[in-house]
């Protein structure tokens, strides 16, 4: 009975009820949410499979476990990750595509263990994305100040999650759109979604675990602070980051060139978020935007290094946003007719989504343009836990949630 003095298996029991907690006030239960159980049973099968049989081919098991999300994607088991709002195809894969990455990196890297299941396997993490490559016990630190630490990041979350993303999804019918003007408002709409939208829930759960006692990577460090594409990616959804650059970016590197080594890193994130034409495209793009900003770099190009990170961004999104490859050809061709989508959705949005469009410009702003300040340059968005700051988004947050619209949903949880 050693395993339930474990503090990982402790926690894993406390996301539970966090969980189950969460469905029932929503007043949403249904037999389908006991999916949220099932990664436990896969965690236990992978590890005593590794454990009895496969611990020799670790690292052939782990770019197996790495791509099981794309074969799955490619029978059509699961749906790729577009950042749509979209249900399970199957809820008994549910969380496949990161406790599979997770236990791909530990396994390459050896560093697996049985405890590894209760982490792989927790709800919470599997909700909101980030992959635990790193998982400390605090224990040792108080739980005030553990509180007072990390509480602002709890906020930060909730506010950049209910009150900034959520409220933007009435601008997807944007979409359907080909024109140009329309395909680029999507755009900058849409990361704006995907940041604030995934961001906000990777700050909440960082701060429950912080407070819980346990330190998991920061998976967001302000990205628009970035100067260049290749600092964006190091802010970046940066738990994905670090199990590519040990699954992929070094293994390759040091066999070739560092353009290889870069496509091979994005193409592997491509299908790892699906397997379609349009994230192929997006693999593609990406990379050779990596690769023309590293030469920009040496020559001390900084505004066009700049200027490309800001079309890649948006570009990158557009083409990440749509799976439908013949419309995104159409959007691709940049044809400039009169607005008339644009103009009527707008009349029909809330004043709400406005409203979290501005706060979420502003904040993104002020990454942006205040990077080199004091409260920004250790991008870990200090500049939202001064005192004054939080009193002013908790009066925010009070004014705007109780009339929030929009769909309510994780990017990456659906799958």
């Amino acid at each position: 009975m050693d395993f339930i003095k474990n503090k990982t298996f402790r926690l894993y029991l406390a996301s539970i009820f966090f969980y189950f907690s969460w469905v029932i006030i929503q007043a949403e239960f249904t037999l389908d949410d006991l999916k949220i159980l099932l990664p436990l049973l896969f965690s236990f099968l992978i590890i005593f499979s590794y454990k009895l049989y496969l611990e020799k081919f670790n690292k052939v098991f782990a770019y197996i476990l790495f791509f099981s999300i794309s074969f799955t994607s490619l029978l059509g088991v699961t749906n790729v990750m577009d950042g749509s709002f979209a249900l399970s195809t199957n809820p008994i894969l549910f969380g496949l595509a990161f406790y599979s990455a997770f236990f791909a990196f530990h396994i390459y890297k050896k560093t697996i263990n049985m405890t590894f299941i209760w982490i792989a396997a927790n709800p919470l993490l599997l909700i909101t994305g980030p992959i635990a490559f790193s998982f400390k016990s605090i224990n040792y630190i108080k739980l005030k100040k553990r509180l007072s630490y990390y509480f602002p990041f709890f906020l930060i979350g909730v506010i950049f999650f209910k009150v900034v993303a959520t409220p933007l999804t009435p601008f997807f019918e944007l979409i359907n759109s080909t024109n140009a003007i329309e395909v680029l408002v999507f755009g900058i709409i849409f990361e704006l979604f995907v940041y604030f939208n995934f961001c906000g829930l990777s700050l909440i759960i960082y701060a429950i675990f912080g407070i819980l006692g346990f330190k998991i990577p920061l998976n967001f460090k302000q990205p628009f602070s970035s100067r260049n594409i290749i600092d964006y990616w190091r802010g970046w959804h940066r738990s994905l980051s670090y199990v590519l650059k040990h699954l992929f970016y070094l293994p390759v590197r040091n066999k070739y060139s560092i353009n290889v080594a870069l496509l091979v890193v994005f193409l592997s994130s491509a299908l790892w978020h699906g397997v379609s034409g349009s994230f192929i495209l997006w693999g593609f793009f990406h990379a050779l935007c990596f690769i023309i900003s590293v030469k920009f770099l040496k020559k001390d190009l900084k505004l066009l290094s700049l200027f490309l990170m800001v079309f890649a961004i948006i570009l990158g999104r557009i083409i990440f946003s749509e799976t439908d490859l013949d419309r995104l050809i159409l959007k691709l061709s940049f044809s400039i007719n009169s607005p008339t989508e644009l103009v009527n959705l707008f009349e029909n949005i809330p004043a709400l989504s406005f409203i979290s469009l501005l706060l979420a410009t502003l904040w993104v702003g002020l990454e942006f343009f205040l990077k080199d300040l004091r409260f920004f340059r250790e991008r870990s968005y200090k500049f939202l836990r001064i005192p004054i700051v939080q009193i002013f988004l908790m009066i925010l947050f009070l004014l705007l949630v109780g009339s929030q619209t929009g769909i309510e949903y994780a990017v990456y949880s659906q799958r």
